[in-house]
């Protein structure tokens, strides 16, 4: 049976993408920058990351929405992902609530790690993600501290009703990408502002020739 992630890109792309690809898999996206004018060393650094991730974040999602949350690791012999870390607690979920897929990712350059991953699966609405707290989780990802949460490995979050994707890498930005320009236009329109300089020409050019 067809993963939901493997139904997902049967809809909206022609193939099922190498794990460490999914982001930029889908043909149209904006890449932001979340950090600005700051650094990590500024007091207000991680609540302006946090407030540039929720706004992209609100704007990807309606709260009823159906969202398919794909999280993965890469995993070496029979490894596998904790079903109580802190990512599954926020969602209040245990292991029967989850969907796990075994891939393998082979030598590529743009790819982050060679061999096993295991990716889990979580549907749900909008409205019961706790974005906030797994969005500063994941921007906590390089500056570990006891009792910061942090989410180690990659997390997704697949709008299955609007058919876009939205990934947060690390504090410094995230991408919202899908099948069609005029999905994401509006992220482009209204938060043009916040857009990573080193891709701007690129993401220009895909909005004014569409």
């Amino acid at each position: 049976m067809p993963s939901p992630l493997s139904r997902f890109f049967q809809q909206h792309a022609s193939a099922l993408p190498e794990p460490s690809q999914l982001s930029y898999h889908l043909p149209a996206w904006v890449r932001f920058d979340l950090q600005g004018v700051l650094s990590p060393d500024d007091t207000d650094y991680f609540a302006q990351v946090l407030h540039r991730a929720s706004t992209l974040f609100e704007a990807s999602f309606s709260p009823t929405d159906e969202v398919l949350l794909v999280y993965q690791e890469p995993r070496y012999k029979r490894s596998r992902i904790r079903s109580r870390n802190y990512l599954f607690r926020q969602l209040g979920i245990g292991k029967s609530d989850l969907t796990f897929r075994k891939t393998w990712v082979p030598n590529n350059p743009e790819a982050y790690h060679e061999g096993h991953w295991v990716q889990a699966f979580f549907s749900t609405a909008a409205a019961r993600v706790p974005h906030r707290a797994l969005l500063a989780a994941i921007s906590h990802l390089d500056f570990p501290a006891p009792g910061r949460p942090t989410i180690r490995g990659l997390l997704y979050f697949f709008n299955q009703t609007r058919g876009l994707i939205f990934y947060m890498y690390d504090d410094r930005g995230l991408v919202i990408s899908s099948d069609s320009p005029e999905t994401i236009r509006p992220f482009y329109q209204h938060y043009n502002d916040w857009i990573l300089d080193y891709d701007r020409k690129q993401i220009d050019a895909l909005f004014v020739n569409s």
